[in-house]
Order: C-alpha cells, then sequence, then structure tokens
C-alpha cells in the first residue's frame, strides 16, 4: 500500500500539536493549540477536529494515511486506551483509536481500514530525535525530557525499548537519593523528585526565591541574574540530572544521550556537568556524546508519524 499521508499528533497536559509528516521526518502543514479542558463534545473531540482538519488542508494527497499520536502519561500501545487523570481532562480519557475512528467516520472519512498508533510522549520523542533529530548517528539513544517530571525513552538500534506486554518503563523514578523527598511513584529521592522543574520550583518556592505563582523558569532567570540561592538550587538540580544520567548510561549504555523538553536542554553548564558525570563512569562506551534536542516542540509528532508508518508499510 502506497502510503501518501501520515498525521502525527502530540497530547500534552497543555497544548495539543499535529502535523503531516513526511517520510523524511519533514513537517508540513501544521496545527497547535492548547488543549480544551472544558471541552464539552465527544470523547477526544477536539484532537479528531484537528486531525480532519489538516486530511482537508491543500497539502493532503489523496492516498492511504495512518496516523500516530504521542500521548503524555499512561497510556496503553496495544488497546489505544488512555488512563491519565493526573495531567489529561475528562474529554482526553478512554478509547483514543475508537474514538478517532468514530469522530472522523462523522466527518465523512472512512477510518475502518486506517492503522492508527499510540505512543507514551517519552517513547515518541525519544524515536523522532533518533531518527531525524540529535540522536540519528547513534546505535543506542537515550532521550530525556527534564519538564514538569522527567520522561525517559530509549531506542536501540532503530527500535523501541519497552518493558513486558510493551509497558513503557520509567527511569526517571530510579532512586539517586534514598533519603530524598517523597514522589507520587512512591519511592524517595527519584530522578524527577530531584530534578524536574517541578521540584526545583517547590524548592525555590520554600527558600523563598519566587512566590507562589513563579515558574521554573524565572528560578532560572534569578540564578542568571546573581541570585546565591538560586544558583545553588538550580545547580544542585544539574547535579541530580547528572547523577541519575549517568545511572542511565549504566544501565542501558547508549552512545548518544539526547536531553530535551525545555530551554535547560540547551544550557551550557548542565550539559558540562551532564558530561562530566557521563565521562567519569568508568564502564560506559567510549566517547558518550551528550546533546540538545533538535526538533524542538514537534519531536513528539514526528516520532509517532514514524511508528505509524513502520505499522502500515509491513
Amino acid at each position: 500500500m502506497t502510503l501518501e499521508t501520515v498525521i502525527g499528533v502530540d497530547l500534552g497536559g497543555t497544548n495539543l500539536r499535529a502535523a503531516q509528516v513526511a517520510a523524511s521526518g519533514t513537517i508540513g502543514h501544521r496545527r497547535q493549540e492548547e488543549v480544551d479542558r472544558d471541552y464539552a463534545g465527544a470523547a477526544f473531540g477536539q484532537l479528531v477536529d484537528m486531525v480532519d482538519t489538516l486530511l482537508g488542508s491543500s497539502e493532503t494527497r489523496p492516498g492511504a494515511y495512518a496516523i500516530g499520536v504521542s500521548v503524555t502519561g499512561p497510556v496503553d500501545p496495544i488497546t489505544g486506551w488512555v488512563d491519565n487523570p493526573y495531567t489529561l481532562p475528562p474529554s482526553m480519557q478512554g478509547d483514543l483509536v475508537g474514538s478517532i475512528r468514530s469522530g472522523l467516520d462523522r466527518h465523512g472519512r472512512s477510518a475502518e481500514e486506517m492503522s492508527i498508533v499510540v505512543e507514551n510522549d517519552a517513547n515518541a520523542a525519544a524515536m523522532g530525535e533518533s531518527l531525524f533529530g540529535a540522536g540519528r548517528d547513534g546505535e543506542v539513544v537515550v532521550c530525556v525530557a527534564v519538564g514538569t517530571g522527567i520522561g525517559v525513552g530509549v531506542v536501540v538500534r532503530g527500535q523501541l525499548y519497552e518493558g513486558a506486554g510493551r509497558t513503557h518503563p520509567e527511569p526517571g523514578h530510579i532512586v539517586i537519593d534514598p533519603t530524598g523527598p517523597l514522589c507520587y511513584c512512591g519511592a524517595r529521592g527519584c530522578i524527577e523528585s530531584m530534578s524536574s522543574a517541578t521540584a526545583l520550583l517547590e524548592n525555590a518556592r520554600r527558600a523563598g526565591v519566587v512566590g507562589e505563582h513563579g515558574t521554573a523558569r524565572q528560578v532560572h532567570e534569578q540564578a542568571q541574574s546573581g541570585d546565591p540561592t538560586a544558583i545553588a538550587l538550580v545547580h544542585a538540580s544539574h547535579q541530580a540530572l547528572a547523577q541519575g544520567i549517568r545511572t542511565l548510561v549504566a544501565v542501558y549504555a547508549p552512545d548518544v544521550v539526547v536531553l530535551a523538553g525545555n530551554a535547560r536542554s540547551e544550557d551550557p553548564a548542565m550539559l558540562a556537568i551532564i558530561e562530566q558525570a557521563v565521562l567519569g563512569y568508568k564502564f560506559g562506551p567510549p566517547r558518550v556524546k551528550v546533546r540538545s534536542a533538535e526538533l524542538g516542540n514537534w519531536a513528539g509528532c514526528i516520532g509517532a508519524a514514524a511508528l505509524a508508518r513502520r505499522l502500515e508499510v509491513r
């Protein structure tokens, strides 16, 4: 079957993105909007409307098409079931694959034979960066997304690393300090609880660096302006992340580590600390490369589309 059009979708807790993605990873027509947390229509209706708009655009050529969806939080890649009340609204829960098929049918598009792939967002971003971004020359690529949490995806020789039953491992919850803060995962001192933007912000609020409505970005700005407390907090966060990534290098033995998620991934100080920690590990692969992500906010769309294309052309 000739696959003319693949749509990549990235459903996050704040933003919804969708794009037409070529086999080369190039993005064509695209759309982005905030997730409507008060949406009162059918399940995943906002997502379906966006996909329908892209399928109806002038850039879409007639022919077979497939859809890949990157979703934040708990998702079953086998059934396409989304169960993430932590960061997604009620309208974005349940049978995602069935909702896309029925929704497109209501728009007059035959979706019965269409391939739909659903994947965790960290995995999708890792696949995108591995194929078309900062990890495209890597044999084993570990992609670490630093944001509200710590998402980790691993690609080994072009294939996603998955757990039993295709579950998504959560290396971001590996413990690096058993005396550290309690995380919602049930452990103390995991990578996420020590180095995520959420952890940094909580520490900064307790220290009085920012107020109740402050942001992690403001903490970094305070550090850049010379605030000694902010500098210490940011440095501690970087050190914790470096320790976590060193542990990931010990577990997965990658030749490329990609840092994604927000502006911190391009912070030279953070990159230097991580590189030092990785190079200090005696049993890792020689010359592990630590790089900033290249695909930006569209890595999830690009990776999800690539996974959908792979399934369709098997």
